[in-house]
């Protein structure tokens, strides 16, 4: 009897030991996936751009062990406990395949293992967001400097506006620095000029 208590023993250390390796291979996921890549989570229920993430595209079903091709590995659970665990965890699993979302907090709740993950997400994404929104400031005077500094050989004057021709700036930026740059040239009534495709320069209006 003593040596079957200690099996059982063995086992449930076993299932604590894969509950916090869950946990960690899903913290990992979600840093590189979202964090490192500066992006938001929207798959939140009830946000309008909820759309279930499919994770299961990126783990190996079910194998307890590293497998070519796959950077996340499951712990070795059923697919029945591996959901259940999850659920715990506070995702929302869907029927077909492994796809999560994850419910909105209720103010006075305590957040679940799921929407800590989220808060850390969308706080980084904040964050970065705004950094990238000082950088575009910054970016867009440059770029008005560079303008005026133009020779004015360059300009072409036209009804209701002045083109730049093939005006390149020379700074590289992210593309979400980029976004942010735009709706500043948007707001100063410029933008780029592409005839069939083809890019001619700036127009100022």
């Amino acid at each position: 009897m003593t040596i079957v208590k200690e099996l059982r023993e063995q086992c449930k250390e076993l299932a604590c030991d894969r509950e916090k390796e869950l946990k960690v291979v899903l913290s990992d996921y979600f840093y590189s996936s979202f964090m490192e890549r500066h992006k938001p989570f929207r798959a939140v229920i009830g946000n309008k751009k909820c759309k279930p993430i499919p994770i299961h595209r990126d783990f190996a079903a079910f194998s307890g062990k590293t497998v070519v091709g796959y950077e996340y590995v499951w712990p070795n659970y059923s697919e029945v406990k591996l959901r259940r665990e999850l659920e715990k965890l506070g995702f929302v699993v869907t029927e077909k395949n492994i796809s999560i979302s994850v419910p909105p907090h209720k103010k006075g709740e305590k957040l679940s293992f799921a929407q800590e993950l989220v808060k850390k997400i969308n706080d980084r994404y904040s964050e970065y967001c705004a950094e990238e929104k000082k950088t575009a400031k910054e970016v867009y005077s440059e770029f008005i400097s560079e303008l005026i500094s133009a020779p004015d050989r360059s300009k072409k004057t036209c009804c209701g506006y002045t083109l730049f021709c093939d005006f390149r700036f020379g700074r590289e930026i992210s593309s979400k620095c980029a976004t942010f740059v735009k709706r500043l040239m948007t707001h100063d009534k410029i933008s780029f000029c592409y005839v069939e495709g083809e890019y001619k320069g700036i127009i100022v209006f």
